[in-house]
């Protein structure tokens, strides 16, 4: 180590060490793991009812049978599908429900960089790139988006197949649209996971920034 504090030579670990690592680390902090989890989980759950929701009454609008769309007509149910007002004022809903969670999770993230100063102090001191640090907090970040988000689809497919089977009857399960929700839960799987992955970024890049001699002596 020269006198500037710099490692001569820096560690590198194979990506498969590096997901280890992050596991663990999502292990020994489970409470703060699940947290940042279920605020991806709740976002994603509505998000992922309200798409799956809506291709559904539209699709049942189409193809169901004259004596269904007529009690739909009387009960007001497919009304909604043409009230730009209602569909706006849902997006609008939506669009609040990501923002939230993704300050959530952006918090969460900081949080976790706080606790861990003296960790990621130790790490340095030992010779880890900045890039592993950043690749540490990336990994936990998107195994913890991808579970949640994944979590989150299910309830939300689940909440909106549900509420169809009552609204629409045993009909329904003949007029479901497979390919138009598998291609809407994909987008909302890869939507979720990269919201978590991008409000990990900057939590990221602060730790990998920091002096080792400065994180070895914070206090928490």
């Amino acid at each position: 180590m020269d006198f500037h504090g710099r490692v001569e030579k820096q560690a590198q670990l194979p990506f498969s060490r590096a997901f280890e690592i992050a596991w663990k680390n999502i292990r020994v902090r489970l409470l703060r793991s699940l947290l940042v989890t279920s605020g991806i989980i709740l976002a994603l759950a509505f998000l992922t009812y309200i798409v799956c929701d809506d291709t559904l009454k539209r699709h049942i609008a189409k193809h169901g049978s004259p004596e269904l769309l007529e009690r739909l007509k009387k009960a007001a149910v497919l009304k909604a599908l043409d009230d730009a007002d209602a569909r706006m004022q849902t997006w609008w809903l939506v669009g609040l429900a990501l923002m939230v969670s993704f300050v959530g999770i952006l918090n969460a993230m900081l949080l976790s960089v706080t606790e861990r100063f003296s960790e990621i102090g130790t790490m340095k001191c030992l010779g880890a790139l900045d890039f592993l640090i950043v690749e540490l907090f990336l990994l936990e970040s998107t195994l913890q988006g991808f579970v949640g988000t994944a979590i989150g689809v299910t309830i939300g497919l689940g909440l909106a197949l549900l509420e169809g089977w009552t609204v629409y009857g045993s009909e329904m399960w003949g007029l479901i649209p497979f390919a138009e929700l598998a291609k809407l839960l994909l987008v909302c799987l890869l939507a979720g996971t990269a919201l978590t992955v991008v409000g990990a970024l900057y939590p990221a890049w602060r730790a990998a920034k920091m002096q080792p001699v400065d994180a070895m002596r914070s206090e928490i």
